[in-house]
């Protein structure tokens, strides 16, 4: 049974996740999805509120009963629990195993699952753990009221976040994580600042957010992992499957971003840019290459981050080339390209087998938005036979572009 004081931080995280849907509908008011959001949590409020006043009650009664007891000499105090750290292989571990979780592990679970309802996202029941994709420390396990654990100071463990991996932020994409419901963007961002007299009134700026909306998609994969493995109990261990679930995570964002189909996924940037498209076919060369920036130059797009980005391929054959025959400089020496930043990725795809396309734009104008938490569910019994445990990973993100003016690409670029 919870103590009061722990149902009453529990409705406290429940009052704030309805915070939020309340402040997102103060405008326009509750939509039909967050007025039922909203209506689901005021229904869990209530029923801690019964729940603390059992607790109460109990308390009260457990205060008595010490009172008609023996008197002792010296008040005894309970000192708190000592802290356990979150643990990735010990969740995957019991969920392998068909174990409820326990512990640290429970409590980070139900936390973030909370915030996953308060977001309006699915949450999934049986062998499941759902873990924050930000920081966030742990509660002490210890007793409290009137025993006086909560006088005993602790030092709260960090739970390791997973945050998806992404290269693309280099060039200056725009992150938001912990969204909550759809997302609309500014079509330019173009908020104005002037120099006024110190009394005088200053104009408004009409900046409308009728440009893309971010919407919680949901991104999923498949990992197979052996028992042998999960077994271990090095902190490195843990720390690695993490790593390979961020970089997992964050390349399927980033392949979306350059060349996602929409519907389902995201809406690539090859598929986007309408407006800046050089046709130029053959090798790259210096004048391929301006011809971008003078693209979105004559667009009159943003120039906040300005950057470039191709395949490998396409680039190891840019450092091969010379800006003119007589000048001995190559266009790039694989980090800048004509003075601006130069990524590449695997993920840019081939096109028509031959054509290695390059884009140039306000990587300003890109926004990545990522919904607060990852789950992973555990099947121990497909893969069974193979001493191995399935992992179905799932998050909720999304890809969206501002303005489209602000990037320029050729796709019909050759290596000879």
């Amino acid at each position: 049974m919870k103590s009061s004081v722990e149902l009453k931080v529990e409705r406290a995280s429940i009052i704030d996740a309805q915070q939020v849907i309340a402040d997102a509908a103060k405008k326009d008011g509750f939509t039909p999805d967050q007025e039922a959001r909203f209506d689901a949590l005021q229904t869990e409020i209530d029923t801690v509120n019964l729940s603390i006043l059992r607790a109460e009650k109990f308390e009260v009664s457990q205060a008595a009963r010490s009172a008609a007891g023996k008197t002792v000499s010296d008040p005894v105090i309970d000192a708190p629990k000592k802290t356990a750290r979150f643990s990735l292989l010990k969740a995957l571990r019991s969920l392998s195993n068909g174990s409820a979780l326990s512990g640290a592990e429970k409590e980070v679970h139900e936390q973030t699952q909370t915030e996953m309802r308060a977001q309006g996202l699915e949450t999934r029941d049986g062998l499941v753990i759902s873990l924050p994709m930000q920081n966030r420390n742990q509660s002490v396990d210890g007793n409290s009221g009137t025993k006086g654990g909560a006088l005993v100071a602790s030092t709260p463990e960090l739970v390791r976040p997973l945050q998806p991996t992404m290269a693309l932020e280099a060039l200056g994409v725009n992150v938001m994580s912990g969204l909550v419901g759809d997302v609309p963007l500014p079509t330019s961002g173009a908020f104005s600042f002037s120099y006024a007299a110190e009394n005088a009134a200053v104009s408004a700026t009409d900046v409308s957010f009728a440009g893309p909306t971010l919407k919680p998609k949901r991104c999923a994969g498949v990992v197979d992992i052996s028992k042998k493995l999960l077994a271990q109990t090095s902190f490195d261990i843990e720390a690695y499957i993490i790593e390979q679930i961020n970089i997992a995570y964050g390349n399927a964002v980033l392949e979306s971003a350059i060349n996602g189909a929409g519907g389902s996924a995201p809406n690539g940037l090859l598929n986007l840019i309408t407006t800046n498209v050089d046709t130029t076919a053959g090798v790259g060369t210096y004048d391929t290459i301006v011809a971008l920036e003078g693209l979105i130059d004559d667009a009159d797009a943003g120039s906040v981050n300005r950057g470039y980005l191709s395949d490998t391929k396409l680039r190891s054959a840019l450092k091969t080339t010379k800006i003119d025959a007589g000048s001995g400089v190559f266009l790039t020496d694989g980090k800048e390209l004509n003075g601006y930043n130069y990524m590449t990725s695997t993920l840019v795809p081939t096109l028509d087998t031959n054509k290695h396309p390059i884009i140039f734009g306000d990587w300003n104008q890109l926004t990545v938005g990522y919904w607060g938490s990852v789950s992973i569910m555990v099947d121990p019994y497909t893969q069974a036979a193979n001493s191995n445990v399935r992992l179905i990973i799932e998050g909720y993100s999304d890809v969206a572009v501002s303005n489209e003016k602000a990037f320029a690409v050729n796709k019909v670029m050759t290596l000879s």
